[in-house]
């Protein structure tokens, strides 16, 4: 078994490497986004019975509100993948918590 060896770059070469990590998941988000939506809407589908008209309405809206978040906040496209977790935090819905009760 090897060691974690701890990465040790400059403070540019780790702001670099962070772009081009957010880089690379937007450019995965617009090649399989249409597959991600449809995860989404497979569980509201099977586990709250939306329908195509309710399913429609949350795919609308969420694009929308998606596209308004980026373009109030002046935010380029690697900016929404924070920005939304933070914006529920705000509201008191902290899900990083929610997913260590799923790991129990």
């Amino acid at each position: 078994m090897k060691a974690y060896k701890r990465w040790r770059g400059t403070a540019n070469e780790r702001k670099a490497m962070l772009a081009e990590i957010n880089r690379q998941c937007v450019e995965f988000e617009k090649a399989h986004g249409v597959e991600l939506m449809a995860r989404s809407l497979w569980v509201l589908h099977i586990c709250f019975g939306f329908g195509e008209k309710r399913l429609k309405q949350f795919y609308m809206e969420y694009s929308k509100e998606i596209a308004e978040l980026i373009e109030h906040y002046e935010l380029d496209e690697t900016d929404d993948v924070w920005l939304c977790t933070r914006k529920l935090k705000d509201a008191g819905f902290d899900i990083s918590s929610w997913e260590r009760e799923g790991e129990n």
